[in-house]
């Protein structure tokens, strides 16, 4: 399995090919390219495949903070992109699938525990972009 790497100087949410992104706040600490869940509590905090049945359920990317900085302090303000396409993130191959990691925010390229799918790779302008349409699914229950 390979992680991506997310350059957050270059990661946005592709709003002119699609892109959702609404008002979030973290609930920890959050970088800008990170994948994050919606917590009971109303904050988003980073998913993680092996932890909980709950962190697994990936439902979006950061993509931007409050004040334009990288890094999100807890409670801070931030922009997250639940669905369509987001830039910045390397090693992209269009037509894969992209899956909740067991480490804590990141993306993989291959199943990881919960085995949960949040996108794909796409080609957009040139680029290949990850198109994040997360499953709903439980993945207790995988």
């Amino acid at each position: 399995m390979t992680t991506l790497t997310a350059t957050a100087a270059n990661v946005r949410a592709l709003r002119e090919h699609g892109a959702i992104v609404i008002p979030a706040q973290a609930g920890e600490a959050l970088t800008v390219g990170e994948l994050v869940y919606a917590a009971s509590d109303g904050d988003w905090n980073l998913a993680d495949a092996n932890v909980t049945a709950a962190t697994a359920r990936a439902l979006g990317v950061v993509v931007e903070s409050y004040d334009g900085e990288e890094d999100i302090a807890d409670t801070a303000a931030c922009s997250v992109c639940i669905f369509g396409p987001v830039s910045g993130l390397a090693t992209i191959t269009p037509g894969a699938n992209y899956y909740v990691s067991d480490t804590a925010g990141g993306i993989e390229d291959a199943a990881a525990t919960a085995d949960r799918i949040v996108g794909f790779g796409i080609e957009i302008a040139g680029s290949d972009v990850l198109f994040l349409h997360p499953q709903m699914n439980d993945p207790s229950s995988a």
